[in-house]
């Protein structure tokens, strides 16, 4: 599967004011991942601190909270993980679980799944 982007909007955590942005849609990151800088503009607060893999298999300490994110014409409020400012936003797995979207390889977008209850 190629790389899929999408055009999101991540809000405060109130859900008052939002900033439209361009994101990877990362299957393998289980959070949201969004530079320091937009989240510290919307006053998203870090919430906790936690040890996290990144690709190179390296653990590093990431900064992460709560906030709210439209998503096909939706709003929802997902965890985000901090990342430097300049590096590419990633939309996680959570979000796109909590949205009930799952990703179509074939047509490279995004498509509306069932919500599993067991």
């Amino acid at each position: 599967m190629g790389m899929l982007e999408i055009t999101i909007e991540i809000g405060d955590p109130a859900g008052q004011n939002f900033e439209e942005l361009e994101v990877i849609v990362d299957t393998a990151s289980t959070n949201t991942v969004i530079p320091s800088d937009i989240l510290e503009l919307l006053g998203v607060p870090i919430k906790t601190t936690k040890p996290t893999r990144i690709a190179d298999g390296s653990i590093i300490m990431s900064r992460a909270g709560y906030t709210i994110i439209r998503l096909e014409g939706e709003e929802f409020p997902t965890p985000v993980t901090f990342a430097e400012p300049g590096k590419p936003s990633l939309l996680g797995v959570v979000a796109l679980e909590t949205a009930a979207l799952a990703v179509d390889p074939v047509e490279q977008r995004l498509v509306p799944t069932n919500l599993m209850r067991l």
